[in-house]
Protein backbone atom coordinates (compact mmCIF):
# COMPACT_ATOMS: atom_id res chain seq x y z
CA UNK A 1 0.00 0.00 0.00
CA UNK A 2 1.41 3.32 -1.16
CA UNK A 3 1.73 6.04 1.57
CA UNK A 4 -0.27 9.40 0.88
CA UNK A 5 2.16 12.20 0.71
CA UNK A 6 0.94 15.26 3.76
CA UNK A 7 0.58 18.49 2.69
CA UNK A 8 3.59 21.31 3.95
CA UNK A 9 1.52 23.23 6.44
CA UNK A 10 -1.16 22.81 9.04
CA UNK A 11 -2.44 26.40 10.48
CA UNK A 12 -0.14 26.27 13.47
CA UNK A 13 3.11 25.63 11.05
CA UNK A 14 1.85 27.87 8.44
CA UNK A 15 2.01 31.02 11.15
CA UNK A 16 5.03 29.71 12.80
CA UNK A 17 6.43 29.70 9.23
CA UNK A 18 5.30 33.05 8.19
CA UNK A 19 6.29 34.86 11.17
CA UNK A 20 9.71 33.25 10.57
CA UNK A 21 10.28 34.82 6.87
CA UNK A 22 8.49 38.12 8.23
CA UNK A 23 11.55 38.16 10.22
CA UNK A 24 14.08 36.86 7.40
CA UNK A 25 13.02 39.98 5.49
CA UNK A 26 12.89 42.51 7.54
CA UNK A 27 16.68 41.39 8.36
CA UNK A 28 17.79 40.72 4.94
CA UNK A 29 16.03 44.20 4.21
CA UNK A 30 17.67 45.92 7.06
CA UNK A 31 21.16 44.76 5.11
CA UNK A 32 20.13 45.95 1.98
CA UNK A 33 19.48 49.47 3.81
CA UNK A 34 22.87 49.39 5.35
CA UNK A 35 24.86 48.56 2.07
CA UNK A 36 22.96 51.38 0.46
CA UNK A 37 24.04 53.88 3.20
CA UNK A 38 27.56 52.90 2.76
CA UNK A 39 27.08 53.17 -0.86
CA UNK A 40 25.76 56.94 -0.69
CA UNK A 41 28.01 57.71 2.14
CA UNK A 42 29.71 60.21 0.24
CA UNK A 43 28.47 62.13 -3.25
CA UNK A 44 30.92 59.81 -5.09
CA UNK A 45 31.80 56.02 -4.86
CA UNK A 46 34.14 53.40 -6.54
CA UNK A 47 33.25 50.24 -7.30
CA UNK A 48 33.68 47.89 -10.00
CA UNK A 49 31.07 46.66 -11.67
CA UNK A 50 30.60 44.10 -14.75
CA UNK A 51 29.12 45.04 -17.95
CA UNK A 52 26.02 42.87 -18.53
CA UNK A 53 24.94 44.64 -21.80
CA UNK A 54 26.07 47.79 -23.87
CA UNK A 55 24.37 49.28 -26.80
CA UNK A 56 23.59 52.49 -28.62
CA UNK A 57 21.14 54.83 -28.26
CA UNK A 58 19.91 58.06 -30.09
CA UNK A 59 18.01 60.88 -28.52
CA UNK A 60 17.68 63.94 -29.09
CA UNK A 61 20.21 64.24 -31.99
CA UNK A 62 22.63 62.63 -29.77
CA UNK A 63 23.95 59.27 -29.64
CA UNK A 64 25.92 57.86 -27.29
CA UNK A 65 26.63 54.19 -25.40
CA UNK A 66 24.12 52.97 -22.59
CA UNK A 67 25.63 50.25 -20.29
CA UNK A 68 23.86 48.48 -17.63
CA UNK A 69 26.32 46.92 -14.83
CA UNK A 70 25.95 44.48 -12.06
CA UNK A 71 27.64 44.93 -8.72
CA UNK A 72 26.85 42.15 -6.44
CA UNK A 73 23.41 41.22 -6.81
CA UNK A 74 22.75 44.83 -8.10
CA UNK A 75 22.69 46.55 -11.02
CA UNK A 76 22.14 49.90 -12.76
CA UNK A 77 22.73 52.07 -15.94
CA UNK A 78 25.30 54.45 -17.17
CA UNK A 79 25.89 55.85 -20.43
CA UNK A 80 29.64 57.05 -22.24
CA UNK A 81 30.71 57.78 -25.55
CA UNK A 82 29.57 56.20 -28.60
CA UNK A 83 32.94 55.45 -29.63
CA UNK A 84 33.30 52.98 -26.68
CA UNK A 85 33.89 49.66 -27.99
CA UNK A 86 31.76 46.30 -27.01
CA UNK A 87 32.30 46.26 -23.29
CA UNK A 88 30.20 43.28 -22.32
CA UNK A 89 31.52 40.86 -19.78
CA UNK A 90 34.08 43.51 -19.00
CA UNK A 91 34.37 44.31 -15.86
CA UNK A 92 35.37 47.96 -15.03
CA UNK A 93 36.59 50.10 -11.79
CA UNK A 94 33.95 53.63 -11.95
CA UNK A 95 33.42 56.31 -10.00
CA UNK A 96 29.64 56.64 -10.02
CA UNK A 97 27.69 59.86 -8.20
CA UNK A 98 25.33 59.04 -5.81
CA UNK A 99 23.29 62.15 -4.88
CA UNK A 100 19.97 61.28 -6.76
CA UNK A 101 20.19 57.46 -5.46
CA UNK A 102 17.06 56.41 -3.76
CA UNK A 103 16.20 53.79 -1.71
CA UNK A 104 13.88 51.83 -3.65
CA UNK A 105 16.30 52.70 -7.05
CA UNK A 106 18.88 50.82 -5.73
CA UNK A 107 16.74 47.68 -4.94
CA UNK A 108 15.03 47.74 -8.02
CA UNK A 109 18.07 49.28 -10.46
CA UNK A 110 19.09 52.68 -11.19
CA UNK A 111 20.84 55.53 -13.37
CA UNK A 112 24.14 57.11 -12.27
CA UNK A 113 26.56 59.48 -13.90
CA UNK A 114 30.04 57.77 -14.07
CA UNK A 115 33.51 58.13 -14.96
CA UNK A 116 35.02 54.58 -16.12
CA UNK A 117 38.86 54.78 -14.12
CA UNK A 118 39.98 51.30 -15.66
CA UNK A 119 38.42 48.34 -17.76
CA UNK A 120 39.91 44.63 -16.99
CA UNK A 121 40.78 42.80 -20.09
CA UNK A 122 39.68 39.32 -19.19
CA UNK A 123 35.82 38.43 -20.32
CA UNK A 124 33.14 37.15 -17.95
CA UNK A 125 33.27 33.38 -18.03
CA UNK A 126 29.67 33.04 -19.35
CA UNK A 127 30.10 36.41 -21.98
CA UNK A 128 33.57 33.97 -23.29
CA UNK A 129 31.43 31.18 -23.48
CA UNK A 130 29.11 32.82 -25.69
CA UNK A 131 31.66 34.14 -28.04
CA UNK A 132 32.75 30.74 -28.27
CA UNK A 133 29.42 29.45 -28.73
CA UNK A 134 28.76 32.41 -31.99
CA UNK A 135 31.94 31.27 -33.68
CA UNK A 136 29.94 28.20 -34.13
CA UNK A 137 27.88 30.70 -36.66
CA UNK A 138 27.92 32.32 -39.57
CA UNK A 139 24.89 34.97 -38.63
CA UNK A 140 25.54 36.84 -36.01
CA UNK A 141 22.20 36.77 -35.22
CA UNK A 142 22.31 32.99 -34.33
CA UNK A 143 25.30 33.79 -32.38
CA UNK A 144 23.07 36.18 -30.15
CA UNK A 145 20.23 33.52 -29.99
CA UNK A 146 22.05 30.46 -29.04
CA UNK A 147 24.70 32.90 -26.87
CA UNK A 148 21.29 33.79 -24.76
CA UNK A 149 19.85 30.54 -25.05
CA UNK A 150 23.08 29.16 -23.21
CA UNK A 151 24.85 31.48 -21.63
CA UNK A 152 22.06 34.11 -20.55
CA UNK A 153 24.06 36.98 -23.05
CA UNK A 154 21.87 39.85 -23.69
CA UNK A 155 20.10 39.92 -27.30
CA UNK A 156 19.93 43.16 -29.42
CA UNK A 157 16.39 44.91 -29.13
CA UNK A 158 15.38 43.26 -32.99
CA UNK A 159 16.17 39.73 -32.06
CA UNK A 160 14.55 40.43 -28.70
CA UNK A 161 10.80 42.21 -30.54
CA UNK A 162 10.99 39.17 -32.88
CA UNK A 163 11.15 36.42 -30.02
CA UNK A 164 8.35 38.35 -28.68
CA UNK A 165 6.29 38.58 -31.73
CA UNK A 166 6.91 34.62 -32.50
CA UNK A 167 6.01 33.89 -28.30
CA UNK A 168 8.87 32.23 -28.17
CA UNK A 169 11.03 34.64 -25.44
CA UNK A 170 10.52 32.09 -22.94
CA UNK A 171 12.36 29.34 -24.81
CA UNK A 172 15.80 31.38 -24.36
CA UNK A 173 15.14 32.52 -20.96
CA UNK A 174 16.98 29.88 -19.08
CA UNK A 175 14.76 28.56 -16.38
CA UNK A 176 12.85 25.69 -15.12
CA UNK A 177 12.45 23.89 -18.05
CA UNK A 178 16.46 23.80 -18.94
CA UNK A 179 17.36 23.54 -15.60
CA UNK A 180 15.38 20.33 -15.86
CA UNK A 181 16.68 19.07 -19.09
CA UNK A 182 19.96 19.79 -17.70
CA UNK A 183 19.61 17.62 -14.45
CA UNK A 184 17.46 14.96 -16.25
CA UNK A 185 20.67 14.54 -18.57
CA UNK A 186 23.04 14.72 -15.56
CA UNK A 187 21.12 12.03 -13.73
CA UNK A 188 20.95 9.91 -17.32
CA UNK A 189 24.63 10.34 -17.52
CA UNK A 190 25.83 9.75 -14.02
CA UNK A 191 23.27 6.54 -13.36
CA UNK A 192 24.96 3.20 -15.19
CA UNK A 193 28.53 4.63 -13.90
CA UNK A 194 27.25 5.16 -10.36
CA UNK A 195 25.24 2.24 -9.95
CA UNK A 196 28.56 0.13 -10.57
CA UNK A 197 30.79 2.31 -8.25
CA UNK A 198 28.03 1.75 -5.45
CA UNK A 199 27.47 -1.38 -5.81
CA UNK A 200 31.39 -2.16 -4.96
CA UNK A 201 31.99 0.41 -2.48
CA UNK A 202 29.53 1.93 -0.87
CA UNK A 203 26.05 -0.16 -1.55
CA UNK A 204 24.64 1.50 1.89
CA UNK A 205 24.19 4.73 -0.20
CA UNK A 206 21.06 6.17 -1.16
CA UNK A 207 21.09 5.90 -5.06
CA UNK A 208 18.65 8.89 -6.31
CA UNK A 209 19.95 11.08 -3.42
CA UNK A 210 23.23 10.94 -4.43
CA UNK A 211 22.76 11.42 -7.79
CA UNK A 212 20.45 14.31 -7.46
CA UNK A 213 23.12 16.18 -4.84
CA UNK A 214 24.87 15.41 -7.35
CA UNK A 215 23.04 17.47 -9.91
CA UNK A 216 21.92 19.75 -7.73
CA UNK A 217 25.60 20.99 -6.76
CA UNK A 218 26.33 20.80 -11.10
CA UNK A 219 23.00 23.43 -11.43
CA UNK A 220 24.13 25.53 -8.87
CA UNK A 221 27.11 25.96 -10.45
CA UNK A 222 25.80 26.68 -13.97
CA UNK A 223 23.64 29.20 -12.11
CA UNK A 224 26.71 31.04 -10.56
CA UNK A 225 28.87 30.28 -13.77
CA UNK A 226 25.44 32.77 -15.40
CA UNK A 227 25.77 35.07 -12.69
CA UNK A 228 22.50 34.46 -10.80
CA UNK A 229 19.90 34.40 -13.52
CA UNK A 230 16.45 35.88 -11.90
CA UNK A 231 14.46 32.77 -13.52
CA UNK A 232 17.27 30.04 -12.72
CA UNK A 233 17.87 31.32 -9.50
CA UNK A 234 13.76 30.71 -8.84
CA UNK A 235 14.26 27.34 -10.81
CA UNK A 236 17.12 25.82 -8.61
CA UNK A 237 15.75 27.18 -5.52
CA UNK A 238 12.21 25.46 -6.12
CA UNK A 239 14.58 21.95 -6.75
CA UNK A 240 15.89 21.95 -3.94
CA UNK A 241 12.95 22.84 -1.70
CA UNK A 242 10.97 20.43 -3.65
CA UNK A 243 13.50 17.68 -3.62
CA UNK A 244 13.97 18.45 0.07
CA UNK A 245 10.12 17.71 0.59
CA UNK A 246 9.97 14.81 -1.73
CA UNK A 247 12.19 12.88 0.76
CA UNK A 248 10.47 13.76 3.62
CA UNK A 249 7.13 12.09 2.30
CA UNK A 250 5.74 16.06 1.38
CA UNK A 251 3.79 16.84 -1.03
CA UNK A 252 5.84 18.50 -4.06
CA UNK A 253 3.60 19.78 -6.52
CA UNK A 254 1.06 22.61 -4.73
CA UNK A 255 0.79 26.02 -4.24
CA UNK A 256 2.60 25.86 -0.89
CA UNK A 257 5.58 24.69 -2.28
CA UNK A 258 5.79 27.73 -4.65
CA UNK A 259 4.85 29.85 -2.44
CA UNK A 260 7.25 28.67 0.12
CA UNK A 261 9.78 29.07 -2.77
CA UNK A 262 9.46 32.52 -4.10
CA UNK A 263 8.84 33.59 -0.27
CA UNK A 264 12.19 32.08 0.77
CA UNK A 265 13.89 34.03 -2.09
CA UNK A 266 12.38 37.02 -2.14
CA UNK A 267 13.47 37.22 1.62
CA UNK A 268 17.10 36.80 1.29
CA UNK A 269 17.32 38.56 -1.94
CA UNK A 270 14.53 41.93 -1.52
CA UNK A 271 15.61 42.97 -4.32
CA UNK A 272 13.47 39.91 -6.77
CA UNK A 273 10.67 42.11 -5.92
CA UNK A 274 11.31 43.93 -8.82
CA UNK A 275 12.71 41.79 -11.00
CA UNK A 276 10.25 41.24 -14.43
CA UNK A 277 12.20 37.95 -15.64
CA UNK A 278 11.60 36.12 -12.00
CA UNK A 279 7.97 37.11 -11.85
CA UNK A 280 7.37 35.85 -15.48
CA UNK A 281 8.89 32.41 -14.25
CA UNK A 282 7.01 32.49 -10.83
CA UNK A 283 3.86 32.72 -13.27
CA UNK A 284 4.66 30.40 -15.76
CA UNK A 285 4.74 27.58 -12.95
CA UNK A 286 1.61 29.15 -11.05
CA UNK A 287 -0.12 28.55 -14.37
CA UNK A 288 1.22 24.57 -14.50
CA UNK A 289 0.29 24.09 -10.94
CA UNK A 290 -3.18 25.51 -11.58
CA UNK A 291 -3.80 23.30 -14.42
CA UNK A 292 -2.76 19.95 -12.52
CA UNK A 293 -4.95 21.20 -9.77
CA UNK A 294 -7.86 21.03 -11.14
CA UNK A 295 -7.13 18.53 -14.74
CA UNK A 296 -4.25 17.38 -13.29
CA UNK A 297 -6.99 13.55 -13.64
CA UNK A 298 -6.38 13.24 -17.52
CA UNK A 299 -4.27 10.78 -19.14
CA UNK A 300 -0.82 11.66 -19.38
CA UNK A 301 -0.65 12.18 -23.21
CA UNK A 302 -3.75 14.50 -23.19
CA UNK A 303 -2.02 16.67 -20.13
CA UNK A 304 1.49 17.18 -22.50
CA UNK A 305 -0.63 18.71 -25.05
CA UNK A 306 -3.54 20.53 -23.21
CA UNK A 307 -0.97 22.39 -20.58
CA UNK A 308 1.06 23.75 -23.41
CA UNK A 309 -2.29 25.37 -24.95
CA UNK A 310 -3.32 26.64 -21.21
CA UNK A 311 -0.11 27.94 -20.23
CA UNK A 312 -0.33 29.85 -23.48
CA UNK A 313 -3.40 31.24 -23.88
CA UNK A 314 -2.83 32.39 -19.99
CA UNK A 315 0.49 33.62 -20.31
CA UNK A 316 -1.09 35.61 -23.65
CA UNK A 317 -1.91 39.15 -21.80
CA UNK A 318 1.53 39.24 -19.58
CA UNK A 319 3.21 39.03 -23.06
CA UNK A 320 1.19 41.81 -24.95
CA UNK A 321 1.37 43.67 -21.59
CA UNK A 322 4.91 43.94 -21.23
CA UNK A 323 6.25 43.51 -24.75
CA UNK A 324 3.42 44.78 -27.08
CA UNK A 325 4.23 42.93 -30.09
CA UNK A 326 2.28 39.94 -31.79
CA UNK A 327 2.16 38.38 -35.02
CA UNK A 328 0.24 35.86 -37.27
CA UNK A 329 2.62 33.20 -35.80
CA UNK A 330 2.53 34.19 -32.00
CA UNK A 331 0.12 31.07 -31.50
CA UNK A 332 2.89 28.45 -32.93
CA UNK A 333 5.12 28.87 -30.04
CA UNK A 334 2.53 25.96 -28.61
CA UNK A 335 3.99 23.69 -31.55
CA UNK A 336 7.69 25.37 -30.88
CA UNK A 337 7.50 24.59 -26.69
CA UNK A 338 6.48 21.28 -27.27
CA UNK A 339 9.16 20.72 -29.97
CA UNK A 340 11.50 22.30 -28.09
CA UNK A 341 11.46 18.97 -25.47
CA UNK A 342 13.44 17.83 -27.78
CA UNK A 343 15.33 20.67 -29.49
CA UNK A 344 16.96 22.03 -26.68
CA UNK A 345 18.94 18.92 -25.49
CA UNK A 346 19.47 18.46 -29.16
CA UNK A 347 21.16 21.63 -30.07
CA UNK A 348 23.07 21.27 -26.78
CA UNK A 349 24.88 18.38 -27.91
CA UNK A 350 25.34 19.75 -31.60
CA UNK A 351 27.32 23.03 -29.87
CA UNK A 352 29.32 20.59 -27.60
CA UNK A 353 30.10 18.58 -30.81
CA UNK A 354 30.97 21.47 -33.11
CA UNK A 355 28.40 21.32 -35.51
CA UNK A 356 26.21 24.05 -33.81
CA UNK A 357 24.94 25.30 -36.87
CA UNK A 358 23.21 22.78 -38.36
CA UNK A 359 19.61 24.64 -38.19
CA UNK A 360 20.69 27.81 -39.09
CA UNK A 361 19.17 28.11 -42.31
CA UNK A 362 16.03 26.74 -41.27
CA UNK A 363 15.97 29.28 -38.20
CA UNK A 364 16.73 32.25 -40.28
CA UNK A 365 14.05 31.35 -42.95
CA UNK A 366 11.42 31.54 -40.28
CA UNK A 367 12.35 34.54 -38.80
CA UNK A 368 12.65 36.48 -42.18
CA UNK A 369 9.19 35.61 -43.03
CA UNK A 370 8.12 36.81 -39.14
CA UNK A 371 6.42 40.73 -39.13
CA UNK A 372 6.36 41.99 -36.16
CA UNK A 373 3.18 44.07 -35.32
CA UNK A 374 2.75 46.17 -32.18
CA UNK A 375 -0.70 44.96 -30.04
CA UNK A 376 -0.51 46.94 -27.02
CA UNK A 377 -3.06 45.44 -23.87
CA UNK A 378 -4.18 48.12 -21.41
CA UNK A 379 -3.19 48.01 -18.01
CA UNK A 380 -6.75 47.91 -16.68
CA UNK A 381 -7.35 44.44 -18.61
CA UNK A 382 -3.72 42.60 -17.24
CA UNK A 383 -5.17 43.50 -13.66
CA UNK A 384 -8.32 41.83 -14.31
CA UNK A 385 -6.03 38.70 -16.00
CA UNK A 386 -4.32 38.73 -13.09
CA UNK A 387 -7.10 39.07 -10.49
CA UNK A 388 -9.14 36.04 -12.11
CA UNK A 389 -5.75 34.08 -12.06
CA UNK A 390 -5.31 34.54 -8.43
CA UNK A 391 -9.42 33.83 -7.70
CA UNK A 392 -8.91 30.63 -9.54
CA UNK A 393 -6.36 29.61 -6.48
CA UNK A 394 -10.38 29.15 -4.59
CA UNK A 395 -12.76 28.41 -7.22
CA UNK A 396 -12.45 26.76 -10.94
CA UNK A 397 -14.97 28.98 -12.23
CA UNK A 398 -12.74 31.85 -12.10
CA UNK A 399 -9.90 29.55 -13.55
CA UNK A 400 -12.34 28.91 -16.72
CA UNK A 401 -12.94 33.17 -16.59
CA UNK A 402 -9.02 33.77 -16.97
CA UNK A 403 -8.83 31.03 -19.95
CA UNK A 404 -11.86 32.72 -21.38
CA UNK A 405 -10.34 36.49 -21.11
CA UNK A 406 -6.74 35.25 -22.71
CA UNK A 407 -8.20 33.26 -25.34
CA UNK A 408 -10.75 36.57 -26.29
CA UNK A 409 -7.54 38.84 -26.29
CA UNK A 410 -5.72 36.39 -28.20
CA UNK A 411 -8.09 36.28 -31.14
CA UNK A 412 -8.18 40.20 -30.67
CA UNK A 413 -4.49 40.10 -31.41
CA UNK A 414 -4.67 37.71 -34.37
CA UNK A 415 -7.40 40.00 -35.90
CA UNK A 416 -5.53 43.11 -35.12
CA UNK A 417 -2.00 42.19 -37.01
CA UNK A 418 -4.42 39.92 -39.69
Amino acid sequence: MQLERVALFDRRSLLIASAFLLALFALSLLNEYSNYKQLTRFDSAELEALVQNHYIKTKENKTYSVLKLRFGDKSFYTTGSKHWRDLVGRTLHVRIWTQNIGFVDYLCGFYAHSVVLHVKPDLAANVALSKRIAAQHEDAMMGELYGALFAATPMSPPLRDKLAASGTSHLLAISGFHLGVIAALIYALLTSPYRYVQARYFPYRHRRRDLFMIAATLCLGYLLFLGWVPSMLRAVGMMLIAFWLYDRGVKVVSMQNLALTVALLLCLWPSLIFSVGFWLSVMGVYYIFLYLRYFGERPLWQSYILLGVWVYVMMVPVSLWLFGTFSLYHPLSIVWSLVFTLFYPLVLLLHVSGYGGLFDGSLLWAMGHLEVSEVTLSSPMFGLQVTLSLLALWRRRFAWGALGLGFGLTCSALYEVA
